[in-house]
């Protein structure tokens, strides 16, 4: 049952070395705090059912939570997420004309 791990790599043709290195992977900071800004923009545009922009989110991370981001990250984590936000059009009444017939 039990197979070495040699025999195993290179029946599947992959190198000791790439096994290892997978093996021994760990999420850079980097990758780590995308992974937390990801989840902190996901529930700010869910809380605001998809109404803020990246604009507005990134303001909203950055004053009320007290994070370093700016806006350009936000947007490539938005797109990352496929996050677009709601066009919202104002309602617009149309002027009621009066002609004076005579």
């Amino acid at each position: 049952m039990g197979h070495r791990i040699t025999s195993v790599l290179s029946a599947l043709n992959i190198a000791r070395s790439t096994y290892y290195q997978w093996k021994n992977w760990h999420p850079s900071q980097q990758e780590t705090r995308r992974n937390a800004l990801k989840t902190a923009i996901k529930a700010v545009y869910n809380t605001n059912r998809g109404i803020y922009g990246y604009r507005r989110i990134a303001a909203f991370l950055r004053f009320i939570l007290n994070t370093e981001v700016g806006d350009r990250l936000v947007w490539e984590l938005m797109n990352e997420m496929s996050l677009k936000s709601r066009m919202v059009r104002k309602s617009y009444k149309k002027p009621t004309t009066t002609t004076d017939t005579p």
